[in-house]
C-alpha cells in the first residue's frame, strides 16, 4: 500500500544522501541503493514494510529530480561565477615527440588534473567507431528491453540521465576487440610519450566505454568519478592516479554539451571541502576557475578521475558520442568489488589488459 510513511522514508533517504556522498563512475553523488531497504515502517502501532519496488522507485525519482535541480543551479549560479569559464587548451600530438615538451604536458596534467590534446584519432577511425557505437547502442537497448541482457552488464550509472530505463544519457560499455581495440591502440600510440610519463607501459586498463548524450540530455551535477585514496574511511588504501581519456567522435558544438572541468580539484583538500555541507560546497564550486572542453573530431580531454567535472546539457538535435578509456600505473583498484572506483568495463575485459598490449596492436 502507498502511505505517507513511504513518502517520509523516501524523503529521509534523500536527506541522508546529502550527508553520505561518494563518487560513482561518471555518475556523481550516490548512496548504496539498498542501504535502508531492510528498515520497517511503523504505522498505528504495527510494523509494516512498504513495497520495495515502490520505495526504490520513488527514491530514484526524487533523487533524479533533486540532482537535475542542483545541476541547473550549478550551471547558472555557481560554476565560473568568480573567474568565468575558459576553453580547455588542446595541444597537437606532434609536440609530444620533443622530450621537454612531453615532460611539460605531463606535469600540467598531474598538476591541473586535466589536459587537452588534438587529433589522437583520425577522421576515418572516428567515423567508423561512431557508426559501430550507434549500432551497438540500438542492439544493446533492444537486448536489455527483451531481457536477453541485464542492464548493468552493459550500461553504467550516470547522474542526470533523464527519464526512462536508458534516459537520454548512457554509459555504454564496449568490448576490447576489433574496431574498439584498434581505436584505443591508435590513440595510445599517438599519446605514447605522455602515457610513458604517467601510466607506463605496465599500467592497466580500468575502463573502456562511451558516453552517449542524446538530444534533451540534461546537465549533470558536478561530480568526481572516484574518491581520493587514502581517505578517512580507507586510511590504509592507496591508488595511483587514474586518467580518463574522453575522445570526441564528432565535432562537439556548444549546444551539444561540452564537459566542464574544475582544475586542481583532484586533491585530498579539495575533496574534503567538496564533501562539506551543501552551502559550503556551493561556495567552494563558485570560488574556483573552470574550463570547458570544446572538442573537435578526434580530440581528447584527459582528466584525473578525481577531478570535479560534469557533462553539459545537450540542447541540440544531434547525438554527442565520446569514446573513452581509463588507464592507471596501478592495474588494480584497491577496494573490494570496485567500490568507489572506475568500473565502466565489460566483465570479460576487467583486469585483462595492460597499456603495452595496445602498443602491440595494429591500428
Amino acid at each position: 500500500e502507498t502511505s505517507m510513511w513511504t513518502v517520509m522514508l523516501a524523503m529521509h533517504l534523500i536527506a541522508v544522501e546529502a550527508f553520505a556522498p561518494y563518487a560513482t563512475p561518471h555518475g556523481g553523488l550516490s548512496v548504496p541503493r539498498c542501504c535502508y531497504t531492510h528498515r520497517l515502517l511503523q504505522s498505528k502501532g504495527t510494523w509494516k514494510c512498504a513495497p520495495m519496488e515502490l520505495r526504490m522507485g520513488m527514491l530514484d525519482d526524487m533523487r533524479a529530480a533533486n540532482a537535475e535541480r542542483m545541476a541547473v543551479n550549478e550551471g547558472k549560479n555557481l560554476i565560473g561565477s568568480k573567474y568565468g569559464v575558459k576553453t580547455l587548451q588542446a595541444f597537437p600530438c606532434e609536440i609530444l615527440s620533443v622530450d621537454w615538451k612531453a615532460d611539460k604536458l605531463s606535469g600540467m596534467l598531474q598538476e591541473n588534473g586535466v589536459l587537452g590534446m588534438q587529433k589522437v584519432l583520425s577522421q576515418q577511425t572516428c567515423d567508423q567507431l561512431l557508426a559501430y557505437i550507434n549500432a551497438d547502442s540500438a542492439q544493446s537497448k533492444a537486448d536489455v528491453e527483451a531481457g536477453r541482457v541485464e542492464f548493468d552488464k552493459k550500461f553504467g550509472g550516470v547522474n542526470c540521465r533523464g527519464k526512462g530505463v536508458f534516459g537520454m544519457r548512457q554509459d555504454q560499455w564496449l568490448p576490447v576487440e576489433g574496431l574498439v581495440q584498434a581505436a584505443a591502440a591508435e590513440a595510445m600510440k599517438n599519446m605514447a610519450p605522455l602515457l610513458d610519463r604517467t601510466v607506463t607501459a605496465q599500467g592497466g586498463l580500468h575502463e573502456v566505454s562511451c558516453l552517449v548524450a542524446d538530444p534533451g540530455a540534461p546537465r549533470q551535477c558536478i561530480h568526481a568519478d572516484t574518491i581520493v585514496l587514502p581517505s578517512p574511511q580507507y586510511p590504509n588504501a592507496s591508488m595511483e592516479p587514474l586518467y580518463t581519456f574522453f575522445i570526441a567522435l564528432q565535432d562537439v558544438e556548444d549546444d551539444m554539451g561540452h564537459t566542464t572541468f574544475i582544475p586542481r580539484t583532484h586533491t585530498p583538500d579539495a575533496h574534503l571541502l567538496w564533501n562539506l555541507g551543501q552551502k559550503q560546497k556551493d561556495n567552494f564550486i563558485a570560488s574556483l576557475p573552470a574550463v570547458t572542453s570544446s572538442l573537435k573530431t578526434g580530440d581528447v580531454a584527459i582528466f584525473d578521475s578525481r577531478v570535479l567535472h560534469c557533462g553539459d546539457a545537450n540542447s541540440s538535435l544531434k547525438r554527442r558520442v565520446l569514446f573513452y578509456f581509463t588507464l592507471s600505473k596501478q592495474p588494480e583498484w584497491p577496494l573490494p568489488n570496485g567500490l568507489h572506483g572506475s568500473n565502466s568495463i565489460l566483465a570479460a575485459d576487467k583486469s585483462k589488459w595492460r597499456v603495452q598490449d595496445f602498443h602491440l596492436t595494429s591500428a
